[in-house]
């Protein structure tokens, strides 16, 4: 009975029509556009705070650069074990989980579709990882990177699917709609055409990418292991930058 009531309930709740909708937006917009100008306004405030003290050396602060950024409403979620370095970028609907990281230069952005990032997975320096608006043949121009992925220094990554344990060799490039299994590398420099799939268990190389030969077990082993030492490399250096206090973030990883 509760639950035929429950069906009716829903049944009767109106569904909100697109005048409803629009000025949901525009009250989001609003809240949004106050939120910023009472950030530039304190920003004014403490120039001119440092005018008053006369302590012209802190006007040019050594970064002003967000790695981390909303893009609206597009909220990045990253596990509080993340590394992302300080001129590194994260911006829009990504989500990054556990003990993974994104190096100096790297841009992972999720502007105009998802972008997905598994666990020990890192995105090493000057990274590109995009999305498309549409892809062919698919839903959406989402872009999932498994977890214990090595994307070398370069590499370029949009609206694709990259499976778990692989690597991703500097200055690849890795187009939309494609597909690499688990446990297969992509060779520095190769170029893997939209649609194409990369089966697990095999290096591709060249420009299309082909197929070279098996990897050995040793390889494949070696995914996992590279990737791993790569997020304790990640530990280190998040070490320089982080707080006086840390207390926030010992609490964020118990939660």
């Amino acid at each position: 009975a509760s639950s035929n009531m429950r069906c009716i309930i829903l049944r009767r709740t109106p569904r909100a029509g697109p005048q409803q909708q629009v000025p949901r937006r525009m009250m989001k917009r609003m809240f949004y556009e106050a939120g910023r100008a009472m950030r530039e306004a304190g920003t004014a405030l403490d120039r001119v705070g440092l005018d008053v003290m006369a302590k012209p050396i802190f006007k040019e602060p050594f970064a002003r650069h967000r790695p981390v950024m909303n893009l609206f409403d597009k909220h990045p979620v990253t596990d509080p074990s993340v590394f992302v370095a300080p001129n590194a970028t994260v911006v829009g609907n990504v989500t990054i989980a556990h003990k993974s990281n994104v190096w100096y230069g790297a841009v992972v952005r999720g502007d105009q579709a998802r972008v997905e990032i598994g666990g020990y997975t890192n995105i090493q320096d000057r990274a590109v990882v995009t999305t498309a608006k549409e892809v062919e043949g698919q839903s959406s121009g989402v872009t999932k990177i498994g977890s214990h992925v090595t994307v070398c220094p370069g590499a370029v990554l949009r609206s694709c699917v990259v499976e778990g344990h692989n690597r991703i060799g500097a200055g690849a490039v890795v187009n939309d709609g494609a597909l690499v299994e688990e446990f297969a590398i992509v060779a520095d420099g190769a170029v893997v055409h939209p649609g194409r799939r990369i089966p697990g268990g095999q290096l591709w190389a060249g420009n299309p990418a082909e197929f070279v030969r098996n990897l050995t077990k040793e390889e494949m082993a070696a995914l996992e292991i590279d990737a791993e030492a790569a997020s304790s490399l990640a530990e280190e250096h998040a070490a320089e930058f982080l707080p006086t206090s840390a207390v926030h973030l010992d609490a964020e990883k118990t939660a």
